[in-house]
């Protein structure tokens, strides 16, 4: 077994979550981290067309670009979903960033489901802002799970006190989260957990839910992504 960052096990302690059960991550893929190389390679390519006086003035912005670059995919690379033994973390894991916390109480049921294709038309479908923080997919991102609970603040509440009503949507907020495995596995890993806290209908209802690729179309929603509400007028 893997061994848990201790940076997860703080998480989930600060949050009450309990143990760590499984964890999920959507890192980049061969093709994306080739693109980084590549943009790394190109600009410091170009600075040599003209290179500084000195050696190390020719190599500096070389070297400042490669950290540049490093720290940008360390950013987008660490988005993760950590499944607990009282709720779920999700969200970025890189440095002076911090995850969500979401009790499986808070979860509303029946609207935990896997995302097996197509997840980057979510708000196409939803019609919610591309931007939207708790929808946490990259352009990388195939797959992931989806589910209707808190709104940030209130799961942000966990760590750091104080909560907000959400006049976006209607009943449940809506989460995205994307994942490198099939998402039919973090799912699974959810509704074991559920089950052995006593959430037994969250359990089931998240057990039970087939794997679906987004079609796109705003109709099927309702079918696609059940208890996921959108917004108002949509």
């Amino acid at each position: 077994m893997t061994p848990i960052p201790a940076k997860y096990r703080r998480a989930a302690r600060k949050a009450d979550l309990g143990g760590i059960m499984a964890v999920h991550h959507d890192r980049p893929g061969p093709r994306t981290v080739l693109a980084f190389i590549g943009a790394w390679v190109l600009m410091s390519g170009l600075t040599l067309i003209v290179p500084g006086e000195t050696p190390l003035l020719a190599v500096a912005p070389t070297i400042l670009f490669f950290f540049m670059w490093l720290i940008i995919y360390t950013m987008m690379a660490g988005e993760r979903l950590v499944v607990c033994q009282r709720g779920i973390l999700l969200g970025s894991f890189a440095p002076f960033l911090q995850p969500y916390a979401i009790r499986y109480e808070q979860i509303i049921v029946g609207s935990v489901v896997p995302i097996s294709g197509n997840i980057r038309r979510y708000h196409k479908q939803t019609g919610l802002p591309a931007f939207l923080r708790s929808v946490r997919i990259a352009w990388w991102s195939q797959r992931g799970v989806a589910l209707a609970g808190p709104t940030q603040a209130e799961a942000r509440g966990h760590f750091k006190g104080g909560v907000a009503t959400s006049h976006m949507t209607r009943g449940g907020h809506p989460w995205l989260i994307g994942t490198r495995a099939p998402a039919e596995e973090a799912t699974a890993a959810i509704a074991r957990a559920a089950g052995d806290a006593g959430f037994t209908e969250l359990a089931s209802a998240t057990a039970m839910a087939p794997p679906r690729a987004l079609s796109g179309i705003p109709s099927d929603t309702p079918v696609q992504l059940p208890k996921v509400m959108v917004p108002y007028g949509h």
